[in-house]
């Protein structure tokens, strides 16, 4: 009876202690990650940038249209410059003159005027309509701003990959969190157990008080280590769903068969895959700077618009035939001479591009070690579970070996608290090790862009 309380604790401690359909457990990671790329605020904001750039791209488009507004203006004035026309004093004799030869009046006399060049109570109210016809400024800002959005859309397949692993590396972490509660719950019964069978062989005279002590103080310390370990769980699952964009404290369906279905096989070799999107997105951003460096080159492409205006100008503010004007013509600009400054937009083009083609080749030296590195740590984490699981059902044995001969009364207490120390030890080093191999693969899958979005 009581051999049952310990030695099958430990045994499933080292085997696994949940047994749930493999299916089942696949799908459980799944269902987080899909939520995670639903719900992830990170992501949103990226997605937000993207709604932006196709917003600009529309924006782009418009430049190509005709544009039209409404235009108004009335004045006010008084002073400022004038010009004096002496037309009195230059018609006024030939009048008086004419009056005589023709014994008439019928030319009378007028006054020298005076014009003003700011005008009173006058008002221009016209509706003007423009229109491109020559200008490739326009045609490449329309290719830059398309591109732009490709870039963004490479951009959240980015913080896709990445969220993916991350919320992989955090699942798996809170399902250590959770082995190690467990192995220590496991290891209290075993220290509690060892405690009630020490008070025995006090009560009768078999043993001695301080083997008593000793085992109360074991118990202290296995529940200080589960409290530890209870508090990390507890932030491992916080970290879980914030990724999420959960409650901090929503529970979280543990998987803990993952760690039984660890994937051992190691492959031989992995080369870097060319849809990296971090590959990509320089490309991408290769052809907007390859866009802009054709605008500036086109600097000796004259600009041609077409422009009519329609409405009613004059003095008093009226819509009548006498104040109705049209106009329309056209603007031609043509940029001759600037000092040199296209000249020098187009070498900092250029500069850009060369700067861009040298990050291809530097990320892409960068990715290939990425590759070869996470392969590395894959295997050695393979191998080093591999080595801890000897040692695991060592120290299991020991301990079973340690509790019969301590119950005979065939070994010190001392001994029993250090199997089971070992034993304890062994099996959250090989936890660890379980989560180094599925975080490693973790890795790997970024690395080689193998998740499939």
């Amino acid at each position: 009876m009581k051999r049952s309380l310990s030695i099958p604790i430990v045994i499933g401690v080292a085997g696994g202690l949940f047994a749930q359909p493999a299916a089942a457990q696949t799908a459980i990671l799944d269902t987080y990650i899909k939520k995670g790329l639903e719900t992830n605020l990170a992501l949103h904001q990226k997605t937000f940038d993207l709604q932006k750039a196709e917003v600009d791209l529309k924006r782009a488009k418009t430049l190509f249209y005709p544009q039209a507004s409404f235009n108004s203006q009335y004045t006010l004035a008084s002073g400022g410059r004038t010009q004096d026309i002496p037309i009195g004093d230059l018609l006024n004799n030939v009048y008086s003159t004419l009056n005589q030869l023709t014994g008439a009046s019928k030319f009378p006399q007028v006054d020298n005027q005076k014009i003003t060049f700011l005008p009173n109570d006058f008002h221009d109210t016209r509706l003007e309509v423009s229109m491109p016809l020559v200008n490739t400024d326009i045609y490449y800002n329309k290719a830059i701003k398309q591109e732009l959005i490709h870039t963004q859309q490479i951009d959240i397949e980015i913080y896709k990959r990445e969220l993916v692993k991350n919320i992989k590396e955090a699942y798996y972490q809170y399902l250590q969190a959770g082995k190690a509660v467990d192995i220590y719950n496991n290891a209290l019964k075993l220290a509690s157990e060892n405690l009630r069978v020490s008070e025995k062989f006090v009560q009768n005279d078999i043993g001695t008080k301080e083997s008593v002590m000793r085992a109360k103080a074991q118990v202290s310390q296995v529940k200080a280590s589960l409290i530890t370990a209870t508090n990390q769980q507890l932030n491992a699952a916080a970290y879980f769903n914030c990724l999420l964009n959960e409650n901090l404290e929503a529970p979280v369906t543990a998987d803990s068969a993952l760690f039984e279905r660890t994937n051992t096989t190691v492959p031989a070799a992995l080369e870097l895959p060319a849809s990296r999107e971090e590959l990509t997105k320089i490309q991408s951003a290769q052809k907007v700077v390859g866009t802009g460096l054709k605008m500036n080159r086109n600097y000796l492409v004259p600009k041609l618009n077409a422009f009519y205006n329609i409405g009613f100008q004059g003095f008093g503010f009226h819509f009548n035939s006498d104040q109705f004007y049209q106009l329309g013509g056209l603007q031609l600009k043509w940029d001759l001479f600037k000092a040199n400054d296209n000249k020098y937009k187009i070498q900092q083009s250029q500069l850009d591009l060369d700067a861009l083609n040298n990050q291809y080749k530097d990320v892409q030296q960068q990715l290939t070690l990425q590759v070869r590195t996470s392969l590395n740590n894959y295997r050695s984490a393979i191998q080093t579970l591999e080595a801890l699981n000897d040692e695991v059902q060592s120290a299991v044995e020991t301990y079973r070996f340690a509790e019969r001969r301590f119950r005979e009364g065939q070994a010190l207490q001392i001994e029993l608290i250090d199997a089971r120390t070992q034993l304890t030890s062994a099996q959250l080093n090989y936890s660890l090790a379980q989560l180094a191999v599925l975080s490693r693969a973790a890795e790997l899958e970024r690395a080689t862009a193998a998740y499939k979005l």
